[in-house]
């Protein structure tokens, strides 16, 4: 009997839908989504009530010494627990400062060969900051002519650089002698070759900006270096006494 009742067919129940003059607002609520809604409700107000009484009633001279380790950040209070640093013992804090070291020592290895290449990339025009040396070994150095040596004139012998040859001199001047320039040309050629001298300059003032800037950048991993290692060293075992104080940049110097 209950298998034939079974066979027939009933009535579905279908949920009432959302009204279409409502549709923009989405499904219909039902109770159960009302009653979840309205618990999540109450429950929110129950917690500001509880935490407006608490502060109502908040002694302001109120102090412990946990105050010493606990601050606001973004609005939360931080404790010690909440510290990520506070549970780390002396052999990860030792680890962690030689990981920080290595990785200085490293960025200063990176730095110093810039500064070598941008160095030997410049040039040094001024013989009197440069030092540099031409010897020459003669057999006779009474009759030796440096300017018949180098093929150049008198005035040309002292210069390091743009020494040219009295068969290019000759050319040149045959050149202008053919060519024989307009006043206006040369003024062209005069401006051409200022704005080529201080696109030059500025070349060259940049490079050493840029060869400054490296140098200070390593002057500066180098002290945090140095003040990293002592830290390291004081972490380690044994009875300490300040010797020097730090000062000039250089950290504080301790005998064991």
């Amino acid at each position: 009997m209950s298998s034939l009742r079974n066979a027939v067919k009933r009535v579905t129940h279908k949920e009432r839908a959302q009204p279409k003059a409502r549709a923009k607002f989405g499904l219909l609520e039902k109770k159960k989504d009302y009653k979840e809604r309205a618990i999540d409700a109450h429950r929110k107000r129950d917690r500001i009530q509880a935490l407006m009484q608490r502060k109502a009633l908040r002694n302001p001279d109120e102090f412990y010494f946990g105050m010493h380790n606990a601050q606001m950040k973004e609005g939360r209070h931080r404790g010690r627990e909440d510290n990520p640093h506070a549970t780390l013992d002396t052999k990860t804090i030792q680890l962690l400062k030689d990981q920080d070291l290595g990785y200085l020592n490293m960025q200063k290895q990176v730095l110093s060969k810039q500064v070598n290449r941008k160095k030997a990339s410049l040039q040094f025009l001024d013989q009197s900051e440069s030092g540099g040396k031409h010897t020459l070994f003669v057999t006779d150095a009474k009759n030796f002519d440096p300017a018949e040596h180098f093929d150049t004139l008198p005035e040309m012998v002292d210069r390091r650089f743009n020494r040219m040859r009295t068969s290019d001199l000759e050319k040149q001047q045959q050149a202008a002698a053919e060519d024989s320039l307009t006043e206006d040309q040369l003024k062209e050629e005069r401006k051409s070759a200022r704005r080529v001298a201080r696109r030059l300059a500025r070349a060259k003032s940049a490079a050493y900006k840029s060869l400054n800037n490296h140098e200070r950048k390593v002057e500066v991993i180098d002290q945090a270096a140095s003040f990293l290692q002592v830290e390291k060293l004081m972490g380690s075992k044994g009875r300490k006494r300040k010797i020097k104080e730090a000062e000039g940049g250089q950290p504080a110097q301790f005998k064991w």
